[in-house]
């Protein structure tokens, strides 16, 4: 039997990890700029269906690399026995969320301004520091609904928001660990360069998307003009893609997938944000290494040569989003967050290196809609021997000692502060969420 070519099974397997529908939606709506759900059941179109939503790409690591030791208000709290890296690459420098200077690591600081006028840093804790746990965090430690992940309650509620193929969750760099589930299905990993593989090429599905606009939007008229509603019709007028615009989104599209040469994170980031292009799911996760499992890291060397690799890929994330938006080709606005298993010692091995750390954790929040600014921040512990994340006051953000978000329900609280910024509405996430408030400083 004839084995199949790598590009086709490729292909194979990419929209398999989409479902069963996931590949001909996909494309379909790329091509028309009609949503994916009334592609599939084109007769529930209403006009209620708008794009209020978010998307999200989450940054995890289940080895909980030190993401949290060198961000703004680690070095605020006075003359504090906080440890970071003495190398010059990683020196306490000033920048500015909003009209506040703060202090953070050379590569915090040096992100463009553009970029951190949209930028929060939440800190927070996650009640464990065991890493084969990181699927309980994404479940905030028993606080989501039906103890499913919190990906996967935000993909589902974003689904019909923004009109996306399919409402499960997707991973780019998923480790064991790191595997998402879905109302207790695990879902599986897509690389960056399966989904390279599977729809770039000459020959690949996006160098047809011409012909496929005009195929599907007169399917979609036809049967509108027989069977739909004036309503609908109009819906068709003000969603369809024009023809040069489509041409635009795929030469744009497959210029970038002809750059996913590797798995890495680089080309996860890169890879994200075509998908968050394709509008294919509402969550996306990725694997960013700030350094790592720490514990003998002497002189936080590794912490040294990680940050900023990975903060640099950040930054690439949101100029691949900002470019992909002004070319006409990001049909949602999208939010970037990292939530990890959980952070590292602030103090307690020194320079030697860093312990896990349950009680402390920093979310790093950017795009559109994140007001720029400092959430909650860290106190010594009982003994003095650690810092571990303070209280928070809801309406200011301030860490402090007698916040109405006490300690055991900050994680719940930055899960819910995210899916506000996502668009979700407050009242479902007191459902979907079960502790915590939404800090309303973090809204622009």
């Amino acid at each position: 039997m004839a084995r199949r070519k790598p590009a086709l099974e490729s292909r194979r397997r990419f929209l398999h990890a989409m479902g069963a529908t996931g590949g001909s939606a996909l494309l379909a709506s790329l091509a028309t700029g009609i949503p994916a759900q009334v592609l599939l059941n084109p007769l529930s179109a209403s006009a209620g269906q708008d794009r209020a939503g978010k998307v999200l790409i989450m940054s995890c690591d289940e080895r909980g690399g030190p993401v949290n030791t060198n961000v703004p208000g680690t070095y605020e709290v006075g003359p504090t026995e906080i440890f970071h890296p003495q190398s010059d690459t990683m020196a306490p420098t000033s920048m500015m969320l909003g009209d506040q200077a703060w202090t953070a690591a050379r590569p915090w600081a040096e992100l463009p301004q553009t970029i951190l006028d949209h930028t929060c840093f939440l800190h927070h804790a996650t009640y464990t520091p065991v890493h084969g746990e990181h699927g309980r965090v994404m479940k905030l430690m028993g606080a989501a609904d039906k103890n499913d992940m919190l990906v996967s309650h935000f993909a589902r509620e974003l689904a019909p928001m923004i009109g996306s193929v399919q409402s499960d969750p997707i991973s780019l760099g998923a480790r064991g660990p790191e595997l998402l589930s879905s109302a207790g299905r695990l879902l599986g990993n897509v690389t960056p360069t399966s989904v390279a593989q599977a729809l770039g090429g000459v020959e690949g599905p996006l160098a047809n998307l011409r012909d496929l606009r005009d195929e599907s939007i007169d399917r979609i008229y036809n049967l509108y003009k027989e069977q739909g509603t004036p309503n609908q019709l109009t819906l068709l007028d003000s969603w369809a893609r024009s023809r040069d615009d489509v041409r635009s989104v795929s030469t744009s599209l497959l210029s970038r997938l002809d750059g996913i040469s590797n798995d890495g994170e680089e080309m996860q980031v890169r890879t994200a944000a075509v998908l968050a292009a394709m509008n294919i799911s509402p969550v996306i996760t990725v694997h960013l290494d700030f350094g790592g499992d720490t514990h003998t890291d002497s002189g936080l060397a590794l912490e040294t040569t990680k940050h900023p690799i990975a903060i640099g890929n950040i930054r690439l994330l949101m100029e691949e989003l900002a470019a992909l938006e002004a070319e006409g080709s990001l049909p949602n606005e999208v939010v970037f967050a990292t939530l990890n298993v959980f952070g590292r010692s602030l103090k307690k091995e020194g320079y030697s290196g860093r312990d896990h750390h349950e009680a402390h954790h920093a979310m790093v929040l950017m795009g559109n809609g994140v007001a720029p600014g400092v959430i909650g921040g860290v106190a010594p512990n009982r003994d003095n021997s650690e810092y571990i994340a303070q209280a928070i006051d809801s309406t200011t953000g301030a860490g402090t000692a007698d916040g109405d978000i006490p300690f055991e329900e900050t994680l719940g609280a930055a899960g819910k502060t995210l899916g506000s910024l996502l668009g979700i509405d407050r009242d479902r996430l007191d459902e979907v969420i079960l502790t915590g408030k939404v800090i309303e400083t973090a809204h622009a």
